[in-house]
């Protein structure tokens, strides 16, 4: 994630946020679900996915962009977090993919720093004691140690990308899924701005932040920012988080993106309604250094009986 610290907030009318220019730049023609994403010093994007362990690259400034294939990185199946532990180095959580579960969740590193097209890949630790890792941050005072999230066990791993060393940093009940959750998914996104991890919980649908201290330890109680406001209809997976103006963008599967401030009013800024092909099931939102643009990542879906496969796409602020 990136902060930015100035950013001119978007003017609002009826819910919406008017003539916001999106267009979409690449999908895949598979089935191939985007799950996460982050941008790299040059502007382009890394795309995490659920295909067969695939990292990929994208750099949204060509005319027609094209996902071009990092790595498939070894014993996963699915990647799903990602976060900038140095100059174009990362972290990447990959696994093998089950039933609300996973088996041998890792931790990799992806480091372009050598050579800006093929990155030096390494497993930094295994943790055989989570479920479902999800989001995930780097601290900003220690950026090699990384904050994880696990949706099933309403944990937060702290990982030092250095040495491999894994411990459970805090545990919560507003990190979980309650018992009876048709989809038993709780922490999801996962950001760190201030001093502060935000996060989504799919389940309980609501976005909240914790104060944390320099080394990731929980250091207050949990604040619930917002809950959806028509929960039957969505949920919130990855965001960003503009600090200096205390509001986060969301990612808002089937169809929408929202803009909630830190106060807790919610506005959908993109699709949402009967917009169902502008985005297809968004699960990830990165944002340009300069604050002017985000790029949607979607998982994709079926709508009108056509198959889309994950998108990119770009919204102008």
């Amino acid at each position: 994630m990136r902060i930015i610290p100035t950013l001119a907030l978007l003017a609002i009318a009826a819910d919406r946020v008017v003539g916001l220019e999106t267009r979409e730049l690449f999908h895949f023609s598979t089935s191939v679900d985007i799950e996460n994403s982050a941008l790299r010093p040059d502007g382009s994007l890394l795309l995490t996915t659920f295909d067969q362990g695939r990292l990929y690259t994208l750099n949204p400034s060509v005319p027609n962009p094209e996902a071009e294939l990092v790595a498939a990185l070894p014993g996963a199946t699915a990647l799903c977090g990602i976060a900038a532990i140095d100059t174009d180095k990362f972290a990447v959580i990959g696994g093998i993919r089950g039933n609300y579960s996973y088996t041998n969740e890792t931790i990799y590193t992806v480091d372009f720093s050598a050579d800006p097209t093929n990155p030096t890949i390494k497993v930094v630790s295994q943790i055989p004691n989570a479920i479902m890792l999800n989001g995930m941050a780097a601290l900003p005072a220690h950026p090699h140690v990384v904050l994880a999230g696990d949706a099933r066990l309403g944990a937060v791993f702290r990982i030092d990308t250095d040495t491999g060393n894994v411990e459970i940093a805090f545990k919560d009940p507003l990190l979980t899924a309650p018992s009876n959750a048709s989809t038993p998914i709780g922490v999801n996104g996962l950001k760190i701005a201030g001093d502060y991890m935000y996060f989504t919980n799919t389940a309980r649908e609501i976005f909240a932040r914790v104060p944390i201290d320099g080394f990731g330890q929980k250091i207050g109680a949990i604040e619930v920012i917002a809950a959806l406001n028509d929960a039957d209809s969505y949920n919130w997976d990855d965001f960003v988080v503009l600090e200096g103006h205390d509001v986060a963008y969301l990612a808002q599967p089937d169809n929408a993106i929202a803009q909630v401030s830190l106060d807790g009013e919610q506005n959908v800024i993109v699709g949402g309604g009967d917009d169902h092909k502008t985005l297809v099931g968004p699960t990830s939102l990165a944002i340009t250094q300069d604050g002017k643009t985000l790029y949607a990542t979607t998982r994709g879906g079926t709508v009108d009986g056509s198959v889309y496969g994950g998108q990119v796409v770009r919204v102008q602020l």
